[in-house]
């Protein structure tokens, strides 16, 4: 089928919800971050909290996409979330990596700049620490971002084959049949005689219930004469 069914739709989209409220709580974080940098470093942080409130102000847009395609079983809403999470994981990775360079060749000052704080006085040592923080900080949070993708992509992928079988909307909680040739009551399939075949029972298994023997088919008996002839009468 291409889908792995180790792991339930329902189960799925209740860790697709836990995603969108650890996120929620991340940019909560976040805000308040930026909010503090701007009350100490003053207007050289300005742009910087501008672009901060902007990347959450889009990663709250597409929470709340992730959010209406898991209530309404739409897997084509779950992609801007995605796409979010991996412009959000390289840049994470980015920033990382090149705070790290600045502090293998010890060019602080370019950190002071990256971050925007070039106007505001800070000690080398305060510096590394800073960027210390900021490797750590950026590369568990890219690694959160990572697990998550991973569910979300999961999701996306069973969504989409639900949508493909043609539900209709209907909320799938089952796991997918093992083919496409052999289905279940539980997956909508109608059985002519009101029961699944391979439960066998009185009707043998071909829904006869009024029929037994060999097979779920009656033994016809032999048919006996209602009237002798003359002949028979005489010998």
């Amino acid at each position: 089928m291409g889908v792995s069914n180790a792991i339930p739709c329902s189960s799925l989209k209740t860790a697709g919800v836990v995603v969108a409220i650890v996120e929620v709580l991340l940019c909560i974080l976040s805000v308040y971050g930026l909010c503090r940098n701007l009350h100490l470093f003053g207007s050289s942080y300005w742009f910087w909290f501008l672009l901060g409130v902007f990347s959450v102000i889009v990663i709250l847009l597409a929470i709340a996409l992730m959010l209406y395609a898991i209530k309404r079983d739409k897997p084509r809403w779950l992609i801007p979330h995605l796409s979010a999470q991996i412009f959000l994981i390289l840049f994470l990775i980015v920033v990382a990596f090149v705070v790290a360079l600045l502090l293998l060749f010890r060019f602080y000052g370019g950190i002071r700049n990256l971050i925007g704080l070039s106007n505001y006085h800070m000690s080398d040592d305060s510096t590394l620490l800073l960027g210390i923080t900021i490797i750590v900080i950026y590369l568990l949070v890219a690694a959160l971002e990572i697990f998550f993708l991973f569910i979300v992509w999961k999701l996306y992928k069973h969504m989409k084959h639900y949508a493909e079988m043609g539900t209709d909307g209907v909320a799938w909680t089952g796991a997918l049949p093992k083919d496409a040739y052999h289905g279940s009551p539980q997956m909508g399939d109608a059985y002519p005689y009101g029961q699944d075949r391979s439960t066998g029972g009185q009707d043998g298994g071909y829904g006869n219930q009024n029929y037994s023997g060999y097979g779920g088919y009656q033994q016809q008996q032999p048919l006996m004469p209602q009237h002798q002839s003359s002949y028979d009468r005489r010998y």
